[in-house]
């Protein structure tokens, strides 16, 4: 199991560390989400890191224990020879340089705007990022009417597939043919629609996915199932509403 955490650098110099995800968290897996995200210029404070965290973690793990504490380096440095996780992911979205020393005591600059990664205890490498407006949001803009049409069309295909599937598993004709499943019919494409949801709205926090995977198109909605940084209840039981917070967070404007 690859393991991996994710650490994230304040302005005030300390660092927000997170508990330790234990699997799939190489560049090319769930650590790959880090990455996307850290080039799409989301980590720009603390609190859309901790808002990452939370849905990475519901997203991928499920653990209910406490998932970021505060470390306290000094002088700007981050000694990696005691690491013993698979794999650190350390962002930077300060206006400081930081210094990142390996297991050798050779030394890796990390500059203002970068993402390291780490293998175990050695630097495997630096991206660099140009701070820059989203300049396409107004271009790629649905109206509410589009966004919910949409939904609403994959709610039915969905609630097909489970009809169909259903009809399989009472026929009587049908069970020597049990491979035969109503998912074989769907023309939805439901996940690759969804991907193209997020995009389009620019849904950084996965609302979308988690309104229709794990609240089933609203339909499992409970009021304190999601809260903002406030402790205040995100209301998204009905796709207008998931619309309209995503629209009052200003990622679509």
């Amino acid at each position: 199991m690859t393991r991996g955490k994710i650490l994230f650098i304040k302005d005030n110099g300390e660092i927000s560390c997170t508990t330790e995800f234990n699997g799939d968290m190489y560049p090319s897996g769930n650590g790959g989400e880090v990455l996307e995200r850290f080039e799409e210029g989301y980590f720009s404070d603390f609190i859309k890191f901790k808002r990452f965290v939370e849905n990475f973690n519901r997203r991928n793990y499920g653990y209910e224990e406490e998932l970021i504490q505060n470390l306290y380096p000094s002088d700007h440095i981050i000694n990696i020879r005691d690491n013993f996780t698979d794999y650190l992911y350390i962002i930077n979205e300060t206006k400081e340089q930081w210094t990142i020393v390996d297991k050798d005591e050779n030394s890796s600059t990390l500059p203002k705007h970068s993402l390291a990664v780490v293998y175990f205890k050695e630097v495997e490498r630096i991206i660099h990022r140009t701070p820059q407006q989203n300049k396409n949001n107004e271009q790629r803009k649905l109206s509410k009417e589009e966004f919910c049409s949409i939904l609403e069309r994959l709610k039915e295909a969905k609630d097909l597939v489970d009809k169909v599937d259903d009809l399989f598993n009472k026929s009587r004709e049908n069970i020597e043919n049990d491979f035969v499943n109503g998912a074989s019919l769907q023309i939805s494409h439901e996940s690759t629609v969804v991907k193209l949801l997020k995009f389009i709205m620019n849904d950084q926090d996965d609302l979308i996915g988690y309104f229709i995977y794990e609240l089933d198109y609203g339909r499992k909605y409970e009021a304190g199932m999601i809260q903002d940084e406030n402790g205040k209840d995100i209301d998204i039981s009905s796709s207008e509403k998931v619309y309209d917070y995503i629209c009052k967070q200003g990622d679509v404007t």
